[in-house]
């Protein structure tokens, strides 16, 4: 992809195997390599909401509503390692951004309305330096999936391998280089294993998601666990010690978390300061779940209620996502549907204000638009979305329940 090229995802498949991706807002999705020249970013004064990562998912720049600009038009100038001066242009009130790898990431999420979408995104423009800057080309997703999770077998280390081609060897990285050479991967030579070294990767790619799956869905790290029982996805509870929670950068002064890093990047994907760090009313947070109120996990051939209590407290949307377990991806059903939420029409509350989402695989009579269809075999796990929260996400007074089996003939009548 050329800098000034976005995958325009709006329909479910687009984004059904990204990791932990939400259906609220329509995505752009672009890619860029700074290592011969800087690249330029020019957002809009709109309602987006975007972000820039490095090759290792380490937060750069948030764009759009959220950023340095809040939401009222900015340009960034996003370099890399090697990255020749000559090639970094002066832009005066511009954001520099310095990656420490050569390949970036970035996405913007469109939460404005749909009739106001086109023209705004026509504003983007991203380019490289000495380029005239022009609009974004984008390239329809055509509702068709696109996969950003690992790969399984021989197929994993072939990726890794060919990841570490293009980046430079940091120096926390260098022990791990250790040992990815004792399995035949190493920076400027082939990958071409041996028997035994096969062997080995492919009991350890089995071993390491197995270790993953157990950091994600039996979390016991500390400074993520809220008063009402859901996880902080990003950052930590609100006066907790720092503890393990996954941050923007992992970094401490003495060392760098690991296995929260782990956890997450087998769970999602994209970091950003505000992500991890919201403030109120400016940022996002996100809440997890992977039990039942008995201690079991979420099974698709169950039926559960997730009751939402009154005035969430957001300022832009909220919503329950269902993702699938083992691809961290939307459950995917007929139903084509894996989220429900305030941006969602047709969405039924109570007369106390509170919303009932269901999920489980038949619908409750009545209630058909609060309810995401599970997979009857498929494990699953909600995320909660607060966008923009406000005073009382953080000081927990409002509080999610637990995810309750319940019987669902019992509703509607």
């Amino acid at each position: 992809m050329q800098p000034n090229q976005m995958v325009y995802a709006t329909q479910f498949n687009d984004r059904s195997l990204i990791l932990t991706a939400n259906e609220s807002t329509p995505y752009l999705f672009g890619w860029t390599n700074v290592k011969d020249k800087a690249t330029i970013i020019e957002i809009p004064a709109a309602k987006f909401i975007g972000l820039a990562i490095d090759f290792w998912q380490r937060g750069l720049a948030d764009f759009g509503m959220f950023g340095p600009f809040a939401g009222n038009g900015g340009t960034w100038v996003i370099t890399g390692p090697d990255t020749p001066t000559s090639e970094i242009p002066y832009i005066e009130g511009a954001k520099y951004i310095e990656s420490k790898t050569n390949n970036v990431w970035f996405l913007v999420r469109a939460s404005m309305p749909p009739e106001e979408r086109d023209q705004a995104i026509s504003q983007i423009k991203v380019y490289y330096n000495g380029e005239a800057p022009k609009p974004v080309s984008l390239i329809p997703a055509d509702n068709k999936p696109g996969r950003n999770f690992q790969p399984r077998g021989m197929k994993y280390w072939e990726m890794l391998h060919a990841i570490l081609q293009e980046e430079p060897v940091e120096e926390r990285d260098r022990f791990f280089m250790y040992f990815l050479k004792e399995m035949g991967i190493e920076k400027d030579k082939p990958f071409a294993p041996t028997d035994r070294q096969k062997e080995i990767m492919a009991d350890a790619v089995v071993v390491g998601e197995a270790m993953a799956k157990n950091f994600v869905f039996r979390e016991r790290l500390p400074g993520v666990l809220r008063d009402d029982g859901w996880r902080l996805i990003l950052g930590r509870v609100a006066g907790s010690e720092p503890g393990d929670a996954m941050e923007h950068t992992q970094r401490t002064n003495y060392y760098d978390r690991f296995d929260p890093r782990a956890r997450y990047t087998y769970e999602a994907c994209t970091t950003s300061e505000r992500m991890s760090f919201p403030l109120p009313g400016f940022g996002m947070g996100y809440g997890g779940m992977f039990l039942d109120t008995e201690d079991r996990a979420l099974a698709g051939d169950r039926s559960y209620l997730i009751k939402v209590p009154a005035d969430p407290p957001v300022e832009l949307f909220w919503a329950v996502t269902v993702y699938d377990v083992d691809t961290r991806g939307l459950i995917t059903s007929d139903q084509q549907r894996a989220e429900r939420g305030s941006a969602h029409e047709g969405v039924q509350t109570n007369p106390d204000g509170s919303t009932p989402i269901f999920v489980g695989p038949q619908a409750p009579k009545g209630w058909e638009n609060n309810w995401i269809k599970s997979v009857p075999g498929r494990a699953w796990f909600p995320y909660f979305r607060f966008y923009g929260p406000t005073a009382p996400f953080f000081d927990q007074s409002w509080s999610l329940p637990q995810i309750e089996e319940v019987d669902f003939s019992t509703f509607g009548q």
